[in-house]
């Protein structure tokens, strides 16, 4: 057999199976067949891998407390299940692992799906509690009340508020709280031609697809240092017009309570503030700007996945930029939307992700000052930002050179799509 993307395999000493369940019964003969755990004492010895584009994952699912949960594997987070010939919410076509849980080709994609799902046909008319009796239903050993609840109290909302009456924030809250009560626990990330990889898979993965590109997964806690420079073309800035915690930036999401809004005339240029790649992106669709939610919307993420951005208020995205694009410092991301009697201005906001993503703890970062600075500086100016993985606030290092000319800021800057 030949492995394909989004394949998840079983592999016990040399054998390996597709199943969505692991072969007990032919692995292990003699087992309990009633017994889903029990393998013969063998489970350790059990892993769960699943081919992706850029890593092959690996975990071990199906033993409690260990390495690489299922949703951490399928680049799941909210454990959504499908059937042969379901909807489409950008997974793997065809792929299933246990439970049925899709598989996805990338983190952003799973996360995305979630609100694909609640806005579906089946979810928008529902109330929060008649939503989650049937995400989660009781007769998966879940507690959908409670699940509802959980959600409906981080929205500071009634349970019996309907699904489509959420808007885009709101939806944003429920994908967050959704991820962590489903939870994600990292396993390993292995490169295609790795050692860990065991020869029987290896020798089952398309030749051509055998390239050293594994998904990071830091659990070490290192200080690192990034190169930053203005966001918004500074001939266009025009003001600060509030940092994280002020007007409002509230919680309880990042994203808003850490917003650092730069000023600047509609039109104007806005530029990747760091290296990164996309791992979410939301287009510009006018018909649904509101006075609070309005522009495209794009999650940049840093390549060593232990900080991030989150620009909104955008419109003129270059085609082709979307989930799995990589950017560098300076790169052309749209220009500033002007909307209603809003002052037009950049939306940004920064965190920190102790740990490293997915499983890592989200920490949000206050650089509202050294962006105004940087606005205000020459258009080149770099500042070398250190966050020491700690919890503490980053640090500013010195000014650093100028960005180079082949990568100097343009309208027409390429956009690499992995």
């Amino acid at each position: 057999m030949t492995l394909e993307l989004g394949d998840h395999v079983w592999y016990w000493n040399g054998r390996m199976s597709l199943d969505k369940n692991i072969p007990r019964t032919t692995w292990f003969p003699g087992v309990n067949p009633n017994d889903p755990t029990d393998y013969g004492g063998h489970g350790k010895e059990i892993f769960n891998y699943v081919i992706h584009a850029d890593e092959i994952a690996r975990g071990r699912p199906h033993m409690r407390n260990h390495e690489g949960s299922f949703a951490w594997l399928n680049n799941n987070p909210g454990n959504i299940t499908g059937m042969p010939g379901g909807p489409d919410y950008g997974q793997y076509p065809g792929k299933f692992n246990w439970h049925n849980f899709l598989i996805f080709p990338t983190w952003g994609a799973g996360y995305f799906a979630i609100a694909q799902l609640l806005r579906s046909a089946s979810y928008r008319d529902l109330s929060i509690l008649d939503a989650f009796a049937r995400y989660a239903p009781a007769s998966d050993g879940n507690n959908p009340a409670t699940y509802a609840n959980a959600v409906a109290d981080a929205l500071g909302i009634s349970v019996g508020t309907r699904i489509g009456d959420l808007d885009d924030d709101q939806m944003l809250v429920v994908q967050d709280k959704i991820q962590e009560i489903e939870g994600a626990v990292p396993g390993d990330s292995l490169a295609w031609d790795s050692e860990d990889v065991p020869p029987e898979i290896a020798a089952e993965l398309p030749a051509f697809r055998r390239v050293a590109r594994p998904r990071a997964v830091r659990r070490s806690r290192d200080a690192f240092t990034i190169e930053m420079s203005a966001p918004v073309d500074p001939s266009g800035f025009t003001n600060g017009l509030g940092g994280p915690n002020q007007g409002g930036h509230q919680g309880p999401n990042w994203y808003v309570q850490y917003g650092m809004d730069l000023g600047g005339a509609a039109g104007t240029a806005v530029y990747a503030a760091f290296d990164g790649h996309i791992t979410r992106y939301q287009p510009h669709d006018p018909a649904q700007d509101s006075g609070k939610v309005y522009g495209a919307q794009i999650f940049l993420r840093a390549p060593n996945d232990m900080m991030g951005g989150f620009y909104t208020h955008l419109t003129d995205v270059p085609a082709g930029l979307g989930p799995g694009s990589t950017v560098s410092r300076g790169d052309f991301l749209g220009t500033v939307l002007g909307f209603g009697g809003i002052p037009p201005h950049l939306h940004l906001a920064l965190v920190e992700i102790i740990g490293g993503a997915p499983g890592g703890q989200y920490t949000g970062v206050d650089l509202y000052q050294t962006f105004l600075g940087l606005e205000a500086s020459d258009p080149d100016a770099v500042v070398s930002v250190t966050f020491r993985q700690d919890g503490t606030p980053p640090d500013e290092g010195l000014r650093a050179a100028p960005i180079d000319a082949s990568r100097g800021r343009s309208s027409s800057a390429a956009v690499a799509v992995d």
